[in-house]
């Protein structure tokens, strides 16, 4: 029995690698046979794979890799997660083919292979030293960092992959808003919004309203249409509104006149884009809780658009120029990206880590400090860009503009810097 028991304990990293290799295949296979794979889902399976492993590494591979390299590969599971989810949806904006996407899912089953191969070198380190067995902890320990450093390199050539990708594809000649607006001859004038063919919970749910209502406030609605079902309506000139399920609001399609003896067929897909916010994954900033999405340069009280609590979701969204805004987990809210643009059928992608930006305020080496709060001051202003009550965390803003990086205390208000512009994808620090 000891036997039979240490020849299954030897084949486990083979059967994990060939679990692995099967769960992405059929990933593969359902997308190409089966239709348009659910993105979401696709980052999740991933990362929940990769979890077991990484989680492993984390706690019992410092020793024998490093602090370094074993925060390299944490950062690099989460992005290989996020590199197929991509992959996926270029897939299906056509933007890839059915050849690129396998060429997405052999990298991403490459950075598994290599993670199974790390975790259990790192086992084979810790039985050697039991065993007093040096020479072999030390050619284990080798081939541990060796796995490593190719799991490391298999997810920057699978970020390669993705990083050559248009943010859209062509734009369609002659598309506009009446292609998403059909008529019919019917007995009885009526509307029909057709079902969106995207994310099944992107969109919560469509209004009819007179046209020419502010959205922006609480408004009357008509009807309640249910997607691709027919609604019976009066005579009128109406707007469609569609409710996101984060809240959102944003007007579909505007004045569609249903006259006596007309149904009037509403094509979302015809007109809707769709903006994606990564996850951040780069180290040393906070983790980022919330995605909200507003017309671009608006500010004050202003209309959601889109709103998530999932970074890397599709969000659908009506053609035009957006603001994204950030939440993170302290509560601290900051513009990261300005004027996105969004096309019908074209789905924009936000690279956060590449746009994210801040500050790190350390503390003055001064006795007897009493500091109430540290503020990042828009340049040459007293308006409050950002803020933090401790130094050390990070102070996130938009890196599009400067900043002057002031001190509250008690007794006034201090500048300590002045005309800062912070730099795109990493902290900046004050000292």
């Amino acid at each position: 029995m000891a036997v039979k028991r240490n020849v299954l304990k030897s084949q486990l990293p083979l059967m994990t690698v060939a679990v692995a290799a099967v769960l992405l295949a059929t990933i593969y296979f359902v997308s190409r046979w089966l239709g348009p794979p659910k993105c979401d889902s696709i980052f999740e399976q991933t990362s929940d794979r990769l979890r077991g492993n990484l989680e492993f590494i984390k706690v019992k591979g410092e020793l024998t890799l490093g602090r370094e390299k074993v925060q390299e590969l944490t950062e690099a599971s989460q992005k290989v997660a996020l590199h197929l989810k991509t992959c996926c949806i270029s897939q299906q904006t056509k933007m890839m083919s059915a050849d690129q996407f396998q060429v997405c899912i052999s990298g991403a089953k490459d950075y598994e292979t290599h993670i199974v191969q790390v975790a259990t070198n790192i086992k084979e380190v810790k039985a050697a030293e039991e065993q007093q067995k040096l020479e072999l902890a030390k050619q284990k320990t080798e081939q541990a960092k060796e796995a490593a450093s190719k799991a490391i390199s298999a997810e920057q050539t699978l970020a390669n992959t993705t990083e050559v990708l248009p943010t859209a594809p062509p734009v369609k000649r002659g598309l506009t808003a009446t292609s998403a607006l059909e008529f019919e001859k019917s007995s009885v004038p009526a509307i029909v919004v057709e079902k969106f063919a995207g994310s099944a919970d992107a969109l919560a749910e469509y209004h009819i309203v007179k046209a020419g209502t502010d959205v922006g406030s609480m408004y009357q609605v008509k009807y309640h249409p249910k997607p691709d079902s027919t609604l019976v309506v009066e005579p009128g000139t109406y707007d469609v509104v569609a409710r996101t399920s984060g809240g959102g609001a944003f007007v579909l399609l505007g004045n569609v006149e249903v006259k006596d003896g007309t149904t009037a067929k509403v094509d979302p897909n015809a007109i809707l884009g769709s903006i994606v916010v990564d996850p951040l994954t780069r180290k040393g900033f906070p983790e980022i809780k919330e995605v909200i999405v507003f017309d671009a340069g608006t500010s004050g009280r202003r209309l959601i658009r889109q709103r998530t609590e999932k970074p890397g979701a599709v969000l659908p969204i009506i053609a035009g120029t957006y603001d994204v805004e950030c939440k993170t987990a302290d509560g601290s809210e900051f513009v990261l990206v300005k004027n996105v643009p969004v096309r019908a059928r074209e789905s924009t992608r936000v690279m956060t880590d590449k746009e994210i930006a801040g500050f790190v305020v350390y503390e003055p080496n001064v006795t007897g400090l009493d500091v109430e709060a540290i503020y990042a001051l828009r340049a040459g202003t007293n308006q409050i860009a950002a803020e933090s009550k401790h130094f050390g965390n990070p102070i996130m803003v938009y890196a599009g503009e400067s900043y002057d990086i002031a001190l509250k205390q008690s007794g006034g208000l201090t500048r300590i810097k002045s005309n800062l512009t912070p730099r795109r994808g990493a902290l900046t620090d004050i000292r």
